[in-house]
C-alpha cells in the first residue's frame, strides 16, 4: 500500500513512546486525520484516542523484539512512528540507554521482519554538536559529533547510526529521521525549556550563541507530515529564524545573567541539587558556541516549512 496517496480510511498508523511530548503532538494530529482509520499504540501506558487499539509492550524488556513483530505482523501497519525517546529529566542513565539505543535495536528488527513500508525517527540538531569552527549552516551530511559528555547527546547519535544502517540494509522501506531544533511550547519538558522558563537564566560571560527553535505545533506539523512524503533520509526541522540565547531568554520572558565559566558551572550544579532541573553541566558547549542547522531540504524535499517564528516559539514559554 503505497501511504503517500491514501484513501479515506485506509491507514493504519503505529506509535511507540504515544505518552511522550511527541506523541502526544501526534496522535491529537492522527486522530482528526479521515485518512488514519487506527492507531496502533506500542507503549507501557494507554493514551486516550477514539481510534486507539492499544498493545502494551515494553522497550526495554528481553522480550520486547517479539512482542513488537507479533503486533506489527498480526495486522498490516502502514507507517510506524518510533517516538519512544527520553528528553524530562534523567536520573538513571543506564534506563535510559536501555530504552532509546536498546529498544531502538527491538523496534528496527520488529519492523524489518514486518517488512514496514514507512518509518519515521526523531533526533535532535544537538547531534552535530556546538563547536567554535562550525560552519554557518549544519546540513544533513555535516558529521554528528555530538557532546562527548552527555548521555543524553551520545545516546541519540548511537540511534542515528542504527537508524542509517537499517535503511541501507531495506532500501525499500521509506525510513526518515527529523532533526528537531530545540521545540519550544507549553506542553514540553526538555533541557531547552526547562533553562529558558526560568526568570533568571545563567549564561556564559562573554558568549552569546546563535540559538534555532521549533514551535511546538509545527513539531506536530512535521512528525504528521511525514506520514506521507515521499522521501526518505535525514531532515532538519528547524523554526524560521534564529536568535542569540540572550535573545531567546528575553522572548521566554526571563532575564540572562552571564556568568564567568566556573560561577556559571556551580550554578547549574546549585539548581540540580536543589531539584530545580534545568540544563545539565554536560550540555555547555550549547551555551559555548552555536549550532546553526539548514531547513533548506526539509523545505524542498519533505515539503515541510514551518509557520511560526523562533521568537513565538519562545514566547509560547511564557504561558506554560
Amino acid at each position: 500500500m503505497d501511504v503517500s496517496r491514501p484513501g479515506k480510511g485506509r491507514l493504519r498508523v503505529a506509535v511507540t513512546g504515544a505518552s511522550g511530548d511527541y506523541g502526544k503532538l501526534l496522535l491529537q494530529r492522527l486522530e482528526r486525520d479521515p485518512d488514519v482509520e487506527s492507531i496502533l499504540v506500542l507503549d507501557v501506558a494507554r493514551p486516550e484516542g477514539a481510534k486507539v487499539e492499544y498493545h502494551r509492550v515494553d522497550l526495554t524488556r528481553y522480550d520486547a523484539e517479539a512482542e513488537l513483530t507479533d503486533a506489527l505482523s498480526e495486522r498490516p501497519v502502514d507507517a510506524l512512528y518510533h517516538l519512544a525517546f527520553l528528553y524530562g529529566p534523567i536520573r538513571s542513565g543506564s534506563l535510559a540507554h536501555e530504552l532509546e539505543v536498546i529498544g531502538t535495536m527491538n523496534v528496527l528488527t520488529a519492523s524489518g521482519r514486518a517488512r514496514l513500508p514507512r518509518l519515521v525517527v526523531p533526533s535532535m540538531t544537538a547531534v552535530y554538536g556546538a563547536r567554535g569552527n562550525n560552519p554557518a549552516l549544519l546540513r544533513e551530511d555535516s558529521p554528528l559529533q555530538g557532546c562527548p559528555h552527555s548521555r543524553f547527546v551520545t545516546d541519540k547519535v548511537e540511534v542515528e547510526g542504527q537508524v542509517r544502517a537499517f535503511r541501507e540494509r531495506h532500501p525499500d522501506m521509506r525510513v526518515l529521521v527529523l532533526r528537531f531544533a530545540p521545540v519550544l511550547g507549553p506542553s514540553v519538558d526538555s533541557p531547552a525549556t526547562r533553562l529558558l522558563k526560568r526568570d533568571l537564566v545563567p549564561t556564559l560571560l562573554g558568549f552569546d550563541p546563535l540559538w534555532q527553535g521549533l514551535h511546538e505545533e509545527d513539531a506536530g506539523r512535521a512528525l504528521h507530515h511525514a506520514l506521507r512524503a515521499e522521501a526518505s533520509g535525514e531532515f532538519n526541522i528547524v523554526g524560521r529564524g534564529v536568535l542569540p540565547l540572550s535573545g531567546l531568554i528575553q522572548q521566554a520572558g526571563g532575564r540572562p545573567l552571564p556568568l564567568p565559566g566556573p560561577l556559571f558551572r556551580a550554578a547549574l550544579h546549585t539548581l540540580d541539587v536543589v531539584g530545580a532541573a534545568t540544563l545539565p553541566v554536560a550540555l555547555l558547549d550549547y551555551i559555548h558556541y552555536s549550532w546553526v542547522a539548514d531547513g533548506e531540504r526539509a523545505g524542498s524535499v519533505l515539503g515541510f516549512i514551518p509557520f511560526h517564528h523562533v521568537r513565538d516559539a519562545a514566547a509560547a514559554l511564557r504561558r506554560s
